[in-house]
């Protein structure tokens, strides 16, 4: 499934994942995720004020796919997870459809502050 972007300016940016589609609004340094499956409204800033998340950076990786939120300016609260792919070595037939599929999807507390890297 090819992501569902909805408005084509430089206000979102948005990145699909095998489960989820998140949304980024890097001005407001702002987030939500939503599944793939959900009903997008025709604008973003349809969505309610309570469904979006604060979050300090966004990191992408371009050749792995990989990206990683942080969540607090230490970096102690991070997600990390990976952009879908075609074909998607994470959600091809051959992994057992009744299983989570979004098992890249992590969220970490790093109790030494040690910063994570994408691909680390």
């Amino acid at each position: 499934m090819a992501a569902r972007i909805h408005e084509s300016n430089d206000r979102y940016e948005t990145i699909e994942t095998c489960n989820s589609l998140w949304i980024f609004e890097a001005q407001e340094k702002r987030f939500l995720r939503l599944p793939r499956s959900h009903p997008l409204p025709s604008s973003y800033s349809l969505l309610p004020e309570s469904a979006w998340e604060h979050y300090e950076s966004l990191t992408l990786d371009p050749v792995s796919g990989e990206f990683i939120v942080r969540l607090t300016a230490d970096g102690s609260r991070v997600l990390r997870s990976q952009r879908h792919r075609q074909p998607c070595p994470i959600c091809s037939a051959e992994i057992d459809s009744s299983m989570t599929r979004e098992i890249s999807t992590i969220e970490l507390s790093l109790l030494d502050g040690t910063p994570l890297q994408p691909g680390a």
